[in-house]
């Protein structure tokens, strides 16, 4: 095939639901002079050997003549979709009747089909490459003599047979092995291979999400020999070898539950207004080794995953919350970035080094928070308080500069889940992000900023945190959506200016969070590589995860770079890009399989306190509404939950996508983004994560205004 020929099937293969026309092509493939002479005739070759088809002067992609491959997405009524490993490749569709066995994760391949009354393009499912799953967690029940396990997950279909077991009771938490899938008529059957416990044991919840994410929850032996091996002293002749920090007032500011504490700083404000900041990190590189045990399972994981009292850690406790933590009162080993910035922000100097150091405090958000706000009865030394103050002046420089580059500060809620002594969930409590919390981000984000300048300037191959500018096209849903909410917004060059605007201008308004989780649904996910693409969300042209090596895999790997780079070891013992893509391709799956975990779990857990107030009615605003109804989140615990059409009896409600509005046939109520409401709550599914409300009374527009929420970044 020639060269242009194969330019216009990869067109086609990437917009299969329209058709192009001959001058359509050539803009789209850029056609100059001789090429766009000869587009006629490859178009011509292509259509007689039956890979295009020509209808009217377009031109689309021979169906009947195509398969592909990826990833099958199954919808709650059988019927599903093909995501392809292209990104720019639309979502083939694929009837009911032609899914065959397959289920939902499952790599396909299909046969491309074009409708015959609508010649739209569909899938048609001729073989199975790998199977998503052959374990499963489910229910056990009893029906009789016969048996079954439904699957927690509705997208994994319906029961599975299995042989009834005396030792195990109905509604017990099981998981199972699918000796046959399900096809047609057949169900699947299986047989149990382990009893994770009672649904109702908070545990087995835990439990339950660890193996349905895949995640890996136990160490190796080898690893936790090495784990305990480690010395607890440190080696004296280490001591010699390192820059002596122990006298720094250096102090650690974390959460009231945090165990593991991997970054200390401290501040001195010069005679002339500048500002020298420490940030220490554990030294986790000196005590795993590339290749060992602890390495392999720390990569294994990628990264520490965080439930409501529990966490699921990328290192052993021996590590993790001993030799590595930087607990107060005690000698410990790190990697120092030392800065100095001016008093606009910018930074003078930095300096990298191996450190021997001392926590002389473990502070808390909320003592830091209540210091910074009433110095004067703060309960601490005279210098450590004159010392938070300072930080606190100087973050708020750094972040005023980070906002006027564009970095995007975005404004989503946190809820905080209280547990009792068996770890069940009673109740949902509002977090408040205080100035603490800014101040810490702030020193972490100019750590890890300085540390990928460093490195980029040594030439050294590195593995980048990237965020890669939105789709303009995603991004025209908010542009609209601003728009209904009164605010403008420019989609030209300074795009990060005009975002970061936009979240000012809508932060006092009920539609504010709306407005951010739309920007957070158009903007790409930040992930790691070797190829330094720079940061959108933070507005950095060169930015890398530095500060976190006890929790984060990529730190690690940083760490370990910038040691080769400060021994001044040659760039042949570096990693090859080759290697880093590798690796930064897996962590960042490993990242978005952790998040969606603790995302399942945090539902979870929402959802059975709220199973406790059935009847309940509570305050609320409408978030986003659709065809089926609108969704509402309560005021001051932000649950969400579903208020669906058909509850909605005093009025025939037809949807206006134009405006994202229900409105009544006979009394013309509207139900819109912003609208206050009061809502009972009827119905909670557990293992669906589902919330329903029913409708009690709507209040005017603009009586209440939702609360205002801090600014933060998620995105780093």
């Amino acid at each position: 095939m020639q060269p242009l020929e194969q330019k216009i099937i990869a067109l086609l293969d990437r917009n299969l639901k329209r058709p192009f026309n001959r001058r359509e092509i050539a803009e789209h493939l850029n056609l100059r002079g001789g090429e766009r002479k000869l587009l006629t005739r490859n178009l011509n070759q292509l259509v007689r050997s039956g890979q295009l088809q020509e209808r009217k002067g377009s031109y689309r992609l021979s169906q009947q003549h195509r398969k592909a491959e990826g990833t099958f997405s199954i919808a709650d009524k059988g019927f599903g979709f093909l995501r392809q490993d292209d990104p720019q490749t639309e979502d083939l569709f694929i009837p009911a009747r032609h899914v065959g066995s397959a289920m939902d994760g499952d790599r396909i391949q299909v046969n491309c089909r074009v409708s015959v009354r609508d010649r739209r393009p569909y899938g048609q499912i001729i073989r199975i490459l790998k199977r998503a799953h052959k374990q499963l967690i489910g229910i056990y029940r009893q029906h009789g003599k016969k048996a079954e396990v439904w699957p927690l997950k509705q997208k994994l279909g319906g029961p599975i047979r299995v042989d009834r077991q005396t030792e195990i009771q109905p509604g017990d938490v099981v998981e199972v092995e699918i000796e046959r899938y399900a096809c047609g008529q057949y169900s699947a059957s299986g047989r149990i291979i382990d009893l994770l416990g009672a649904a109702d044991d908070p545990q087995v919840d835990i439990e339950t999400v660890i193996r349905t994410h895949d995640l890996p929850y136990s160490f190796s032996v080898a690893a936790l020999a090495q784990a305990r091996a480690v010395a607890e002293a440190i080696d004296e002749s280490e001591i010699t070898r390192r820059t002596d920090l122990r006298q720094l007032p250096l102090v650690t500011i974390d959460g009231e539950t945090a165990r593991d504490f991997d970054d200390a700083v401290a501040l001195e404000k010069l005679a002339d207004g500048t500002f020298r900041l420490w940030v220490c990190i554990a030294d986790v590189s000196y005590y795993v080794e590339k290749g060992r045990a602890l390495d392999r399972d720390a990569l294994e994981r990628g990264t520490s995953v965080y439930f409501p009292g529990y966490c699921l850690p990328m290192l052993p406790e021996a590590l993790s919350n001993g030799i590595c933590s930087l607990n107060p009162d005690e000698d410990r080993l790190a990697m120092t970035a030392e800065l100095r910035f001016d008093r606009t922000g910018s930074q003078l100097e930095s300096r990298f080094y191996p450190a021997l150091m001392r926590s002389h405090a473990r502070l808390t958000y909320t003592r830091v928070a209540a210091a910074l706000e009433n110095p004067q009865e703060s309960g601490l030394s005279k210098n450590l308080t004159e010392q938070l103050l300072q930080m606190a002046e100087l973050a708020e420089i750094l972040g005023r500069m980070r906002r006027e580059r564009g970095s995007l500060d975005m404004d989503l809620p946190e809820v905080e889940v209280m547990l009792d002594e068996s770890g069940a969930p009673f109740d949902l409590v509002k977090t408040e992000r205080n100035l603490a919390h800014r101040l810490i981000e702030e020193f972490m984000l100019a750590a890890n900023e300085a540390v990928a300048h460093f490195l980029t300037q040594k030439g050294w191959p590195l593995l980048y945190r990237i965020h890669e500018e939105p789709d303009l096209l995603k991004l025209q849903d908010l542009q609209q959506l601003a728009a209904e909410c009164g605010v403008g917004l420019t989609l030209g060059k300074n795009l990060q200016q005009a975002l970061q605007q936009l979240l000012v201008e809508i932060a006092e308004k009920p539609e504010a969070r709306l407005v951010n989780q739309q920007l957070l649904r158009s903007l790409k996910q930040a992930c790691y590589s070797p190829k330094n693409t720079g940061h959108f969300g933070l507005a950095a042209d060169c930015y890398c995860h530095f500060t976190s090596p006890i929790r984060r895999y990529p730190d690690l790997v940083v760490h370990r770079i910038l040691k080769q780079v400060l021994k001044s070891e040659p760039k042949t013992s570096a990693q090859s890009e080759g290697e880093l893509q590798t690796l930064g391709t897996e962590c960042s799956a490993r990242e978005r399989s952790a998040m969606q975990a603790e995302r399942d779990l945090v539902e979870l857990r929402r959802c059975q306190v709220m199973a406790d107030r059935i009847g309940t009615e509570f305050d609320a605003g409408i978030s986003s509404v659709a065809e089926f109804g609108f969704f509402v989140e309560l005021d001051d615990i932000y649950v969400d939950g579903l208020v669906h059409v058909r509850t909605l009896q005093d009025d025939y409600y037809h949807f206006d996508p134009a405006s994202q509005t229900l409105i009544g046939e006979r009394r013309r109520q509207e139900f819109k983004v912003g609208t206050r409401v009061r809502v009972k709550l009827i119905r909670v599914e557990l293992w669906r994560r589902r919330i329903d409300f029913e409708l009690v009374a709507a209040a005017p527009r603009d009586e209440k205004s939702a609360p205002k929420r801090d600014n933060h970044d998620i995105l780093s």
